[in-house]
């Protein structure tokens, strides 16, 4: 008999490996956008690499869902931190491509390709912070839920 967190958990596991490809999709389809058509191509080089190396990490994190001893909550936060941090990771490049504005947080590439619009844009430094933050309660969820996993009688957390 199938449970309700067993269905939510291959429901999880598939529509995080679905999204992880359609992410390696965007990455590849950002790529074709040429240097002309935006302000600063140096944000587009940025979110082909961040879409297509998340669309990657999100794949590989699909196959560990089953691996996870994470209850029904922090499982749908384990999901919506993974979608969230991913995603914005790459949309922080579009942004800053489109703009020809970047962020302090990228002081290497500013300084190496100079932003023509300058390098202080609320919306790229803000998705960056929203793409760390998410990322980073993703992954210790992650490295919980496996930790935990390692006893087959372990109650999972919420």
């Amino acid at each position: 008999m199938t449970t309700n967190h067993d269905s939510l958990r291959a429901n999880v596991r598939r529509w995080t490996l679905i999204l992880g490809v359609l992410q390696i999709t965007v990455g590849c389809i950002v790529g074709f956008i040429p240097p002309t058509a935006v302000a600063w191509f140096r944000g587009i080089v940025m979110a082909h690499i961040e879409f297509t190396a998340n669309g990657i990490l999100m794949v590989a994190f699909g196959f560990l869902v089953n691996e996870l001893a994470l209850g029904r909550k922090a499982l749908w936060v384990w999901f919506a931190t993974l979608q969230i941090g991913t995603w914005t990771n790459g949309a922080a490049g579009v942004a800053a491509a489109f703009m020809g504005a970047s962020s302090k947080l990228m002081p290497t590439i500013n300084e190496a390709f100079p932003p023509p619009h300058g390098t202080d844009n609320p919306i790229v430094s803000g998705s960056l912070q929203v793409c760390g933050v998410t990322i980073m309660v993703m992954l210790l969820l992650t490295l919980y839920g496996l930790w935990q996993s390692r006893g087959a009688d372990k109650v999972p957390i919420a």
